[in-house]
């Protein structure tokens, strides 16, 4: 039986989830699932209130979509909190560190630990690190025990997400800051839609492209395995592109 993915990966970070803010998170959530395949799951549900719902793909990487009437989008990567607070040190990255454990008393103990990098940081600002709590323990309230995250185990077959594409006002920069975080440039490639190309980044799991552009996360591909490729815009969100073939050099 497939296990929950909530360890961080062995030597470095990953791609874990896309944070979509938007006026119409059920629209987005809807057309994302109908697109892919894949059920509509629930999220974060403070006290019964629904915050969040989204999609999650083959292998455990997933979309949590908020209501929001100023959208962003972020990207989440997981790692070991320790490592990523240390980088952070190393790096002269300006960071908030939100501790499990140092959570102040009255508030809510969220079942995860992150390093949120700081404004005024280029596209490293739109960037995350979480790590989840794998005590059985930190997950037994209703308002985390969801379907959307990982507690639960991962779906091992249907749609995947293949890439995510990172635009950067200063590509140097961008480029320093996603090889510390342990993305090594391959090659060039080119798409048959926006932004048609930019520069591989391999890590470990989802590959990152980077490209030109406003700071942020603005394109992420999924392949299904069915169907002709297509771009699909999101409301208030980014452009999702479905089953385009492997990029081309």
């Amino acid at each position: 039986m497939p296990q929950p993915d909530i360890a961080p990966p062995a030597g470095g970070f990953k791609v874990d989830h896309i944070v979509i803010r938007t006026p119409v998170r059920d629209a987005v959530v809807a057309m994302a699932a109908d697109a892919c395949g894949l059920p509509e799951l629930d999220g974060f549900a403070e006290g019964g209130d629904l915050h969040s719902r989204g999609v999650r793909f083959a292998g455990g990487p997933f979309l949590d979509v908020f209501t929001s009437d100023t959208p962003s989008v972020a990207l989440i990567l997981r790692g070991a909190m320790d490592e990523a607070e240390q980088l952070a040190a190393a790096q002269g990255w300006a960071a908030r560190i939100l501790r499990r454990e140092e959570t102040p008393q009255g508030q809510p103990a969220f079942p995860w630990s992150m390093v949120l990098f700081r404004r005024g940081q280029g596209l490293l600002t739109q960037i995350s690190v979480i790590d989840y709590d794998p005590a059985p323990a930190a997950w037994a309230s209703a308002d985390f025990h969801r379907p959307l995250y990982p507690i639960q185990a991962p779906p091992q077959a249907g749609a995947r997400l293949a890439r995510v594409w990172m635009g950067a006002a200063d590509m140097a920069r961008a480029a320093n800051d996603l090889e510390a975080l342990g993305y090594r440039p391959t090659d060039a490639v080119r798409s048959a839609f926006w932004p048609h190309g930019g520069r591989r980044f391999q890590g470990l799991g989802t590959s990152l492209i980077l490209f030109h552009g406003v700071d942020g996360l603005l394109r992420f591909d999924v392949t299904t395995g069915a169907g002709a490729a297509r771009a699909i815009p999101l409301p208030g969100g980014p452009v999702m592109v479905v089953d385009e073939p492997a990029l081309a050099g």
